[in-house]
């Protein structure tokens, strides 16, 4: 038969071994007294292990430890308990007993049987199997141990949360390093005969093989080596770490429980807010890629940015350990994450456009630093880039650069040409320069005049036998004002100016 451990209430890792305000308690008790929840105990050999130093303090006791015979004594109200590290024999008031676990250190700290310690100073005790809980029923207060198995694997001394066959882990849970289940996560998954099941590469896979926390990382989609570097699943891998991520409107939002990551696919561009919502902009030196609608990325981002650590072994085999990862999608300050999913968009959309071309052409760009209009250069002029940071680009003409700033992607589509509107056009370069200038003069005809200036606002048109005569009207700023244009069988033949 298998059970499932509880699992404690949620406590962050800064207070797992400390006291807790009163929670509901596992015995009913005499509501009078104050409630100590402790998660601190370890199970050996089928006995409740718990700190020396805490249940000593928890129980007043006055605690001495000499170091070179690893000896304890413990003192209170007359009573004198005296205990050795590995020693089974105690002796209580000069009376010896025999303990069924001896008092032992693990993972660097020392651990008593905490129920011979606690009656030996008058505490009544009950053990609850059910919940893993002891209860320790003093005069003063009521104290509820919470305990975990406790056993070493690999050398790691290791505590287990989860199913149970025949005293072993046997299913379903996770192991924590140390004594603490609040720990580095060891391993989380699948137990067998008290031993993690660990899944293995399937016989004759090719390529690189990657595992995490022991275990084969399974994908639809095999590793990929791109710029020399091995990329993976991105999706696979926060699903095997617990991970909380979405897409958000094509920017990836990673929840790592000491920070939020915004990134995207094919951008080298990456935004994170640290856990006081502090916020840092870099540039990877492998950026996420998307290939065949699968998002990948490179092993140095999760080295670097999810705190995983990375083993290369033989026969291209890629070891990736690293603790819990779980952490909720509703963290964080909402509205700087979403200012920064907005801006990481702008930002990498806009280097999208300043990669893929490298000579754009002049329409109608915004003011620009040095203030002048369209930064001094002529429309439809060409234009090198020179640089560019998200939407700040600096542009050339060959004689001088100019650095202009864009809101919107949308600003920009509305500022360039990617081809010389005037070349498929075989009109005199003359014509083609007041053009260029955003100017009209005598003798152009209406496609000129139209490349030159727009549309107009309005247009008359007037038909005899001597020709076609048209107004046109492009109206200026206030009432009465404007330019006036005339046609003559399509040809500009004079102009007028109100101001």
């Amino acid at each position: 038969m298998k059970m499932k451990f509880r699992l404690s209430q949620t406590i962050p890792a800064m207070l797992a071994s400390a006291m807790l305000a009163t929670a509901v308690p596992a015995f009913a008790a005499d509501s009078a007294k104050p409630g100590i929840n402790m998660d601190i105990g370890i199970q050996v050999d089928g006995r409740v292990l718990v700190p020396l130093r805490d249940i000593s303090d928890e129980l007043g006791a006055k605690l001495n430890w000499e170091e070179s015979t690893k000896s304890i004594t413990l003192t209170k109200d007359g009573t004198t308990v005296q205990l050795k590290i590995g020693d089974p024999t105690v002796q209580m008031n000069g009376k010896s007993q025999t303990l069924d676990v001896p008092p032992q250190i693990k993972d660097n700290q020392t651990f008593v049987p905490v129920r011979f310690v606690a009656e030996a100073f008058g505490a009544e005790v009950k053990w609850d199997a059910e919940a893993q809980s002891t209860h320790i029923d003093t005069k003063e207060k009521d104290m509820y141990i919470s305990a975990r198995p406790y056993f070493e694997l690999d050398g790691v001394p290791l505590v287990y949360d989860g199913e149970m066959k025949n005293g072993l882990p046997d299913g379903k849970g996770f192991a924590a390093k140390g004594t603490s289940i609040y720990g580095e996560i060891w391993y989380e998954g699948q137990w067998k005969d008290g031993k993690p099941v660990r899944e293995e590469a399937p016989p004759g896979t090719e390529g690189h093989k990657i595992y995490i926390n022991g275990s084969y990382l399974k994908s639809d989609y095999a590793p990929i080596v791109r710029n020399n570097s091995v990329y993976v699943q991105l999706w696979a891998v926060l699903g095997k770490v617990n991970a909380s991520a979405q897409d958000v409107d094509g920017v990836i939002r990673i929840n790592h429980p000491n920070r939020i990551l915004l990134l995207r696919a094919n951008s080298n561009l990456l935004t994170y807010y640290g856990d006081k919502m502090d916020s840092h902009a870099v540039r990877l030196d492998f950026p996420p890629i998307l290939e065949n609608n699968v998002i990948y990325v490179p092993l140095a981002f999760l080295k670097d940015y999810m705190d995983m650590k990375i083993v290369w072994g033989e026969q291209q085999r890629v070891d990736l350990t690293v603790g819990d990862l779980s952490k909720n999608n509703t963290w964080g300050q909402q509205g700087i994450i979403s200012a920064g999913i907005k801006k990481l968009r702008l930002d990498s959309d806009a280097e999208t456009i300043w990669k893929k071309y490298t000579n754009l052409w002049v329409d109608s760009l915004p003011r620009s630093n040095n203030g002048a209009k369209n930064g001094g250069f002529e429309r439809f002029e060409q234009l090198t880039i020179v640089s560019y940071n998200g939407p700040t680009v600096v542009l050339s003409n060959g004689s001088k650069n100019v650095q202009f700033n864009f809101d919107s992607i949308e600003a920009i589509h509305r500022s360039f040409f990617i081809a010389d509107p005037l070349a498929e056009f075989d009109w005199p370069e003359s014509v083609k320069a007041v053009i260029r200038q955003q100017k009209v003069r005598i003798g152009m005809t209406q496609d000129q005049v139209l490349m030159s200036w727009g549309k107009p606002d309005d247009v008359n048109t007037t038909t005899s036998s001597f020709g076609t005569f048209e107004q046109w009207v492009y109206r200026g700023s206030s009432i009465g004002t404007g330019n006036y244009l005339y046609f003559t069988n399509g040809v500009l033949s004079s102009s007028q100016t109100l101001n």
